[in-house]
């Protein structure tokens, strides 16, 4: 709408009734969070414009394409609109959103939540790796006091490739070999402190280096980490200035002076564990999507669907 049609809009409203005035107010309510989005991913291109492609500057409005505005960039020519570069590009059906945060919210499988937002298996599929790309990327900044360090495994999983670099497994079949070194299995890292604040990630080769790596910056110099004694921990902490409590579990020591275990982490595992046996298998390349998912979800100010809204409006920012 331009200005001069928004002006006399603002001028009719002054002839409005009682009645008129509620079902305007009531349209106004139905402004979806999903185009609030919209409208904050165009607020930030008038603000600080930028072409999403080589990055320039300037560039200019350029027609509407399904009542979304485009841009071109005079740079290099390419069209654009607001969510082109962000995880919501191309993704269609913005009135359903908000249903479809809450059936993540309710962590149901996709065939459910396709069924509940009348959407297509692939378009739920789609949907959910997209939504799931900010919360993947939220991590604690900071680790202090108590801090618990372990190590948990997930068979390593091709899920819905059509080409497996391995012969297939057959369901209920165990992986030929156990442990640390082995690559039938994913290794996940979690740090966790007192204060709830988790930090987990896969990794190829669990070393202190990697660790140092990963953790640069978070973890506070007079923290005390806990672990079950893994190498990696010890180094780890000695190379960070770290005090160690080793539990030796082997042995049955799990507490260290009643204040020491790693019991926590330990819970938050067994519950990401039972969490995941819902999606009936998680395939490896997005195994760090759903544990930022349950990561999200472990805060129970975010089990709602507008939290997930909120999380989206983070990539305006980014």
């Amino acid at each position: 709408m331009n200005i001069a049609n928004f002006h006399k809009l603002i001028k009719s409203l002054q002839g409005l009734n009682d009645k008129q005035r509620l079902e305007i107010e009531s349209a106004l309510h139905q402004y979806s969070s999903s185009e609030s989005i919209y409208h904050l991913l165009e607020e930030r291109l008038v603000e600080q414009p930028e072409c999403p492609h080589c990055h320039s500057s300037l560039i200019n409005r350029h027609g509407k394409t399904q009542s979304t505005q485009r841009y071109r960039c005079k740079n290099c020519l390419k069209t654009f609109v607001a969510a082109t570069g962000t995880p919501l590009a191309r993704l269609r059906h913005k009135e359903r959103w908000k249903d479809y945060f809450y059936c993540m919210i309710k962590s149901m499988p996709l065939r459910e939540a396709a069924s509940h937002c009348s959407i297509t298996l692939t378009t739920s599929f789609r949907w959910r790796h997209r939504f799931l790309e900010i919360p993947t990327l939220l991590q604690p900044s900071t680790l202090e006091g108590i801090i618990e360090a372990d190590e948990t495994f997930y068979p390593y999983s091709e899920k819905g490739e059509r080409h497996l670099i391995r012969k297939p497994r057959k369901r209920g079949m165990k992986a030929k070999k156990s442990g640390r070194s082995s690559d039938d299995w994913v290794k996940v890292v979690t740090v966790r402190d007192r204060n709830q604040h988790t930090y987990d990630n896969t990794f190829a080769h669990v070393t202190s280096d990697a660790l140092t790596k990963e953790l640069e910056g978070k973890v506070q110099k007079d923290s005390v980490l806990c672990s079950d004694g893994f190498k990696t921990y010890i180094k780890f902490s000695k190379d960070n200035e770290l005090t160690h409590k080793r539990l030796n579990v082997s042995a049955g020591i799990r507490v260290i002076e009643n204040v020491f275990h790693i019991q926590n982490v330990n819970s938050y595992h067994s519950k990401l564990k039972l969490w995941l046996a819902k999606f009936h298998g998680v395939a490896t390349k997005y195994l760090t999507h759903y544990l930022g998912w349950f990561r999200f979800m472990d805060n129970k100010e975010n089990c709602n669907e507008n939290s997930l809204f909120k999380i989206q409006q983070q990539l305006v920012g980014t």
